[in-house]
């Protein structure tokens, strides 16, 4: 079935966009949103909902067959997109330029949308991953599942700054993006967001212009803040490392 609408969230990691998705997804009006673009998952993905199909042979089959298995019964359809991933994204779909690739993804996805995905506390978004790499833990749902290290994370300011202005680059790159291509993306800040995520959602589908039911009820988030004592201690130290090499 060709969907009515469909969405594209782009983000950088440890952005608050899973959250975002989750949340859109437990809506049962907005699709099911996942990292169906990127290179290392289309495999994997294209099995688990057996689609039939490899994505390295037939990408634009891929993501064809992809849109009919995984839209909500309301025809929306939606993914999410890194930064990282567009330049594979280009390799996929058999297009050289930036403007093709918009032109091939409007082709692919009717009525498409963009949001943006976007932390304003870049420091603690880079200490949110800086922990993550060292403890295998990338979100609360791991807790328990994977093995994490006998040793405790540890703070270390030149590798939080690293990810910190990795981060801000990339946020940098989508904003420009956005705008060599006349895009208007609706913004979602995960420091909004998250305190109202329920109000914040049904603003989403107001702004779609989806259709709400009367017996509306949204599924509970399975998702739990992960930053705790340790990410706080670490962000006060940062800042103040910081300031002293400002100054």
């Amino acid at each position: 079935m060709e969907p009515n609408l469909t969405y594209l969230v782009c983000a950088t990691h440890r952005s608050g966009s899973s959250l975002f998705c989750q949340a859109l997804w437990h809506t049962g009006l907005c699709g099911y949103p996942q990292e169906f673009f990127s290179p290392t998952q289309a495999e994997k993905i294209s099995n688990e909902h057996e689609l039939g199909l490899d994505p390295a042979a037939d990408f634009p089959g891929y993501v064809k067959k992809l849109i009919t298995a995984r839209q909500s019964p309301n025809g929306v359809f939606g993914g999410k997109v890194m930064w990282a991933h567009l330049d594979p994204l280009k390799e996929q779909l058999s297009v050289n330029s930036e403007g093709d690739l918009i032109a091939r993804l409007h082709e692919l996805l009717p009525n498409l949308q963009f949001f943006w995905a976007q932390r304003d506390d870049k420091v603690r978004q880079a200490i949110s991953l800086w922990k993550a790499k060292q403890t295998n833990i990338y979100n609360s749902l791991q807790i328990g599942k994977r093995e994490s290290p006998d040793t405790p994370p540890e703070y270390d300011f030149e590798g939080i700054r690293k990810i910190r202005d990795r981060f801000e680059g990339e946020d940098a790159n989508w904003s420009a993006f956005f705008e060599r291509n006349s895009i208007q993306p609706h913004e979602v800040h995960y420091e909004d967001f998250a305190p109202r995520h329920e109000d914040a959602t049904l603003a989403v589908l107001r702004d779609l212009n989806i259709a709400i039911p009367d017996d509306f009820e949204m599924l509970p988030l399975t998702y739990r803040k992960q930053s705790d004592a340790l990410n706080d201690s670490w962000y006060e130290r940062f800042k103040s490392e910081e300031s002293a090499i400002s100054a």
